[in-house]
């Protein structure tokens, strides 16, 4: 009897339904929130470039660090749209091939503001212009704005599963817009406090006129006394076309997030430290970035709607983007210095303009000398033409400082693209100066 009902009691048992775990995932950001994060980039892969009609795959690698404190600002829509963060540490090194190049973030550009848009993260330092290295540095890292929206927001059972918003999934995968995309969570356990969730699935978007499609395999931890993600490992294969400003890649990164509560914000983003920040539209001059050249001939404060390309000991080479489309380009050329108050006549740059390689000029446009800001002297001639057998307009400016100093920039643009680019040729001139005299 005893062993029979021992039968019964394990067969009766065995026949109630097993509890299922259920966890409201669920993030609510509100302005004042802190929080202190650690991520880490590791990223290998290849590059392919064009080389004598040839396509060459170059090594790629990459490792980054970011260490910084983040304050949102304002909310909408459930996520964070603008954010104050002040970088402990920002470092990256990149080895192209067998090039490498390290990167870090000044102290004075430490505090910058991030503001997610419909067009991708938008950051400024409220120091002044940041350099392009620097604005990817603070940019080109996971954007924890998306984190909320990971979440699906509501009580789910271990095993279930949702779609990931698509404002998340834009930000998550640093896109400037978001195509479409496949990424969905799922609750894979939970128990102790904490609940682990999956992201997986892929993505398409537009990024710097680029096309990239992802294949996203992440893990999460969830704090749910907190109630708030704490940590986050986001493995990303990366397919990327070749774009108007960089070359074909095939990569694998992954990128590790700690994340930590703060009770209150630390001094360097207290209501003080922020007091003086823009409160509507960005300062245009905060907009801007700036390149100094490696030999102090001359520095450039430009729009960063214009990228840098390449760079040789005379020449800097940059393509203007239009919501991703290439449509000009510009080279600036360290001219020869002229005595104080003095500058290469305009006939003699007439011809030096003439004996362009490639160029044959068609009709001229424009032809004339005038005084830019600060008594600077500018000659300028526009025309159209071809350039290696293919019609473009082409502006050749050429500016002279009062001690001498001198720059040249040249504007290639398609005929058909002439209007888009409107005035922005004579703008990048005027972004030119020159160092004060020592």
């Amino acid at each position: 009897m005893v062993c029979r009902a021992a039968v019964t009691l394990v067969a009766l048992v065995a026949c109630v339904p097993h509890a299922v775990a259920q966890v409201t995932l669920s993030e609510a950001p509100a302005s004042g929130d802190c929080f202190r994060y650690h991520v880490e980039l590791d990223l290998v892969g290849k590059m392919t470039i064009a080389q004598d009609g040839q396509k060459l795959d170059l090594r790629l690698e990459a490792k980054a660090r970011h260490v910084f404190t983040e304050r949102t600002l304002t909310v909408a829509a459930g996520l964070p749209v603008k954010s104050a963060r002040h970088h402990d540490n920002a470092v990256s090194s990149t080895v192209v091939d067998i090039e490498k190049s390290n990167r870090a973030l000044p102290a004075d550009r430490a505090l910058v503001v991030a503001t997610r848009t419909s067009d991708g993260l938008f950051c400024f330092c409220p120091a002044g212009p940041l350099t392009r290295d620097e604005l990817d540095l603070v940019t080109e890292h996971f954007n924890p704005q998306c984190v909320a929206g990971l979440l699906p927001g509501k009580a789910v059972n271990v095993g279930d599963t949702w779609k990931i918003d698509p404002a998340a999934a834009q930000t998550a995968c640093l896109f400037d817009s978001l195509i479409r995309h496949t990424l969905t969570g799922k609750l894979t356990a939970a128990a102790d406090g904490k609940a682990t969730f999956t992201i997986e699935g892929t993505a398409e978007g537009i990024e710097h006129g680029a096309k990239v499609a992802l294949v996203v395999t992440a893990t999460g931890t969830y704090d749910t006394a907190a109630k708030r993600v704490t940590a986050l490992t986001w493995k990303q294969k990366d397919d990327r076309d070749q774009g108007p400003i960089a070359p074909a890649s095939k990569l694998t990164a992954t990128v590790t997030v700690k994340r930590e509560a703060l009770a209150e914000a630390p001094k360097e983003l207290a209501d003080t430290a922020l007091a003086a920040l823009p409160r509507g539209d960005v300062p245009a001059a905060l907009a801007l970035l700036r390149h100094g050249d490696p030999k102090d001939r001359y520095a450039l404060t430009y729009p960063r709607d214009w990228h840098i390309t390449g760079q040789t000991d005379p020449h800097l080479i940059l393509r203007l983007l239009d919501k991703g489309e290439f449509v000009a380009q510009a080279t600036v050329v360290a001219w020869k210095k002229a005595d104080a108050g003095k500058h290469t006549p305009a006939e003699e740059f007439k011809k030096a303009v003439t004996a362009t390689p490639g160029w044959t000029a068609s009709r001229v446009l424009e032809d004339g000398e005038t005084t830019a800001a600060d008594g600077r002297w500018l000659y300028r001639i526009a025309a159209e033409g071809k350039l290696d057998d293919q019609p473009v307009v082409q502006s050749f400016h050429l500016l002279a400082g009062p001690q001498g100093d001198q720059a040249a920039l040249m504007v290639a643009v398609k005929p058909d693209k002439v209007k888009l680019v409107g005035t922005r040729d004579k703008e990048l001139v005027n972004a030119l100066s020159f160092p004060a005299k020592k």
